[in-house]
């Protein structure tokens, strides 16, 4: 369900959602001129009105994304229809003109497609999208799957049977939905958009119509809206454009426009002029929030002088993102986090938005601050250096996109075109947006970027909306005086912003090589081994996945679990404190500026038993990637103010969590499952009050840290092996070792509860229960045994979906999935999770139980068995041709001594698989000897 659609143009990402992107040639000097339609993108219109996008990309290779759009959402729906656009979507894998009942979802998962993943839909006010994730290389499949977008075009069946049976189903995803989020945001829908038609049409519907609806009613809309020229086809992958087009004539020419079509009425959100506020409080949730937007009516993106004043607003709100992440960081920061945005916000409105995160102690200084820092970038602009820092990096986010524009995954690519469809977003090349920017940022002036905040922050047109937990009402403002936190900005005694990074550099001094001890080269899966004096080990594997991305991964064993108990708090959380304090003397904050034009980017971070990077770069900023994982080793910076703000963040993730039934339902849990370990349960505030210090968790970093002997760093990626011999010699065999002292994990004794448990958490006041249900055993761990259970687990989640879901409308979905791992011994859980009616739970977790046992005494039917193989090597198929993929397999099959490449026969180990398989492995670990269950139910519910 699509909620306020509010596009921040974040700035890594600015070219995917909404502002699209570019092609060579353009003339800056003509301002009116219209943006080019990206030329690789062939698009028409047929006959009968329905339009068409198709776009050959090859980064899936013999993979294509389908698209059927219907430019009509829950907005049309009549008073007797609220919710029935979104029923349709539910009623269009239900029966159709080719598929009878659920036929089109067995025939998908029969061709390897999986329903969630690569089948889906969803329903907004404006629009619906129907999702298919496709093989192209097996062309009977694939015309196959044009004539399922057919039959949802104009084919879906709606018998009075099958809307009956879903009527449950769609009741439960209501259900599934509510809680403390949903009622607020139900609640602030009204205030947000001026109590328009869209308070009134949200896309989920009313349980009344849900439930009982006439069936006509759920016709009428489809006969209504379904229509071509209403709908789009958005199609990108792997294919020849010409045959595909050829393909949607003959496919869809055939479909018949209406004679007397109903008028398709844009709704509009009224302006209001004066502020609107809402104080919104729920017992249920434990966060604060302050949301404030300025609206205006949108503004359209078709020249190229609009393209430019798209760049200025990008520009001026990610500078202020940057600057209110700055506060977030500093010591005793009024606020947790916040953010900043221009874009769409709804219907025909843009807005200017500011958002945060409060502190309940602090509310009132966090909205001043929040509106101090807008009203310091408008009253006093923004710097010339700031600009230029964020001229750069825009210019280097457009030509990443154009470097890697045949290697952008297609979902992007149908997104950008439905919005083109749907919303008129223009839809330009990358080599265009390179372009534009090369030659537009230079001449862009401090002077324009600030005018934008005369154009957008305005006294009318504002509405604000404060959200809370119930407890803490009496210290909240009152919606007038919300209003006037905001309105009276402009009396604010303020200083103009000071930059601060005038002479930094990130190492002036590049530490001596280190020594070379072995070199080891795997041909089979090209992945060349170095071995260093100093006890690291670097493996390299060079691809083609992507033009100029380098991604790599560092481990070792340890982590937290080396900490003594009394410290156990600070260790925990020490990658995150270094992260967030900097290196080298360099705040994190100083970091990210001297970054910024820097496609670059590198974490440390502990879990329980590992220390590990996570890093990428580009080939140009390739050895900055080295230095910077260099100086997290050798110099860790400690920061006061960031700790502070950290730490203030860490205790509001848990102030009030038990007053949330799903999160107090997941602490019972883990308690119970182990035996109240001190480190399985959660912390409190009082205790991250108490027991995380900086200076702690600097030392255990710093004490983790100063010895390097047992990492190993696994890079993949579009680069020359003996560029990543030379730097990792340079900056990673030179990093301090005492190779004497090994590093590994340590037992902390966690160990899972043994026996039959079973457990009812009375908390809430939703009527809705959650269903936990989990095997459990020990098990001597191999990758193999991993397989087994998640195999398993899809399974039979196939079988609970067919059963709970479609036979007995009793679930929206059912989660169930395999795990084991060997630490801190070997152990493994089989789980199935749900949300239902309180009055189902005994009936539905009795039908989980006779599955369980169906497979054990039977195993599972050929045509199953087809669907997880099919599934399965498309699965595989498409992993294979990404970089992080090789790298999680290099590291298992170092970690375990496994063979590099013994994962490349997974079609011969897939065809093995067959009923005996699932009946013997689900003997196995669906033992019921230890088997506990916990299911949450309302605090009012009497059995």
């Amino acid at each position: 369900m699509r909620s306020i659609r509010i596009v921040f143009l974040l700035l890594l990402f600015a070219g995917l959602t909404g502002i699209a992107n570019a092609q060579r040639n353009n003339d800056i000097t003509n301002p009116g001129k219209e943006l080019p339609f990206d030329p690789s993108v062939k698009t028409g219109k047929l006959e009968n009105g329905l339009t068409y996008y198709i776009k050959k990309n090859t980064r899936a290779e013999n993979r294509a994304e389908l698209r059927l759009v219907v430019n009509a959402g829950s907005l049309l729906e009549d008073d007797d229809q609220q919710g029935l656009a979104h029923f349709v979507e539910h009623m269009a894998f239900n029966g159709t003109r080719n598929f009878e009942k659920n036929k089109l979802i067995d025939y998908l998962q029969s061709v390897g497609v999986e329903f969630g993943a690569d089948l889906n839909a969803h329903t907004g006010f404006d629009e619906t999208v129907y999702k298919l994730s496709v093989p192209t290389d097996k062309e009977d499949v694939f015309n196959t799957s044009l004539q399922v977008l057919r039959d949802w075009a104009d084919g879906i069946t709606f018998t009075g049977e099958e809307i009956d049976n879903e009527r449950g189903v769609i009741a439960e995803e209501l259900r599934a939905r509510s809680g403390a989020g949903m009622r607020m945001y139900y609640q602030s829908v009204p205030v947000l958009t001026n109590h328009s038609r869209y308070a009134d049409r949200l896309p989920i519907g009313t349980l009344d119509v849900i439930l009982h609806s006439e069936y006509d009613a759920m016709r009428r809309y489809y006969r209504d809206w379904y229509r071509p020229d209403l709908q789009a086809l958005v199609l990108v992958g792997d294919f020849d454009v010409e045959e595909i087009e050829a393909k949607i004539r003959k496919e869809f020419g055939s479909m018949k426009a209406p004679e007397n079509p109903r008028e398709r009425k844009v709704y509009q959100i009224p302006e209001n002029k004066k502020p609107l506020a809402a104080v919104i409080t729920d017992k249920e949730t434990n966060d604060t929030r302050i949301s404030i937007y300025y609206k205006r009516e949108g503004e359209d993106v078709r020249t190229y002088e609009d393209y430019k004043a798209s760049m200025l607003r990008t520009m001026y709100s990610g500078m202020l993102r940057q600057r209110l992440d700055e506060v977030a960081q500093s010591g005793d920061a009024p606020f947790i986090k916040a953010v900043a945005g221009i874009g769409l916000f709804l219907g025909n409105m843009d807005s200017y938005s500011l958002r945060a995160d409060l502190k309940d102690a602090r509310i009132s200084d966090g909205i001043r601050a929040l509106v101090a820092e807008s009203e310091r970038a408008k009253r006093f602009g923004f710097t010339p250096e700031e600009l230029e820092r964020y001229k750069s990096q825009m210019l280097a986010n457009a030509d990443f996109y154009k470097k890697e524009a045949d290697k952008i995954p297609s979902r992007i690519y149908v997104e950008r075109l439905i919005d083109h469809f749907t919303f008129e977003d223009p839809v330009v090349s990358e080599d265009f947006r390179y372009d534009f920017y090369e030659k537009t940022l230079p001449g862009i002036s401090v002077d324009e970027v600030n005018a934008i905040a005369e154009q957008w922050i305005t006294p009318s047109n504002i509405a604000i909306v404060l959200t809370a937990p119930e407890k803490i009402r009496d210290r909240l403002p009152s919606e007038k005086e919300l209003i006037g936190l905001v309105s009276d900005s402009g009396k604010m005694e303020l200083e103009p912003y000071k930059d601060d990074v005038a002479g930094l550099e990130l190492m002036k001094n590049r530490p001596s090589p280190g020594i070379l001890e072995s070199r080891t080269y795997n041909k089979t899966v090209d992945v060349t081994t170095w071995k260093y004096k100093n006890g690291v080990t670097v493996m390299a594997k060079p691809t083609t996945f992507q033009n100029d991305i380098i991604a790599m991964n560092g481990f070792r064993p340890g982590g937290s679990s080396v900490a003594a108990d009394s410290i156990y708090v600070s260790a925990r959380e020490a990658g995150k404190i270094i992260l967030e304090s900097g290196l080298n003397g360099l705040s994190n904050t100083q970091l990210q500026k001297l970054n910024m034009g820097k496609n670059v980017s590198v974490t440390p971070y502990l879990n329980y038993y590992d220390e590990l990077f996570r890093a990428q770069s580009n080939t140009a900023e390739l050895e900055r990637m080295f230095q910077m994982v260099h100086l997290y080793f050798t110099a860790p910076h400690k920061d006061e103010d960031s700790f502070g703000a950290y730490k203030e963040r860490v205790k509001s993730m848990y102030e009030g969590a038990e007053d949330n039934p799903g999160t107090y339902f997941e602490e019972v849990i883990s308690r119970t499952m182990l035996n109240n370990h001190l480190r399985a349960v959660p912390l409190t505030p009082e205790q991250i009050e108490k027991d995380l210090d900086l200076d702690t968790a600097y030392e255990f970093y710093r004490e983790r840290f100063s010895n390097a002997n047992g990492f190993t760093f696994i890079f993949a990626g579009n680069f020359d092996p003996d560029t990543i011999a030379s730097l990792s010699e340079q900056y990673l065999a030179s990093l301090p070792s005492d190779t004497a002292v090994q590093s590994n994990w340590k037992d902390i004794g966690q160990r899972r509860v043994k026996g039959r448990i079973s457990k009812v958490v009375k908390k809430g006041v939703e009527n809705k229960s959650e269903v936990d249900m989990r095997f459990t055993g020990t098990l001597e761990y191999t990758p193999e045994k991993a397989r087994d259970l998640n195999l398993l687990a899809k399974v039979l989640k196939i079988r609970l979906t067919e059963e709970l879901r479609e036979k007995m409308s009793g679930v929206y979905g059912v989660r169930v999935s395999g795990f084991t791992t060997d630490r801190p011994y070997g152990w493994y859980r089989m789980q199935v999770r749900f949300t239902c009616a309180p009055e189902n739970v005994e009936k539905l977790k009795a039908r989980v139980l006779e599955e369980i046992d169906a497979i054990k005494e039977h195993g599972v039917s050929a045509e199953n068995v087809n669907k997880i193989k099919k599934a399965e090597i498309s699965h595989m198929e498409v992993s294979l041709k990404n970089d992080s993929f090789w790298i999680s397999r290099l590291k298992r099959a170092y970690e375990y001594g496994l063979e590099m490449d013994g994962f490349l026969n997974y079609e011969e180990e897939l065809e093995k698989l067959d009923s005996d398989y699932f009946r013997e492995n689900a003997k196995k670990y669906f033992n019921d000897e230890n088997y506990a269950e916990f299911i949450l139910v309302p605090e009012k519910y009497e059995q």
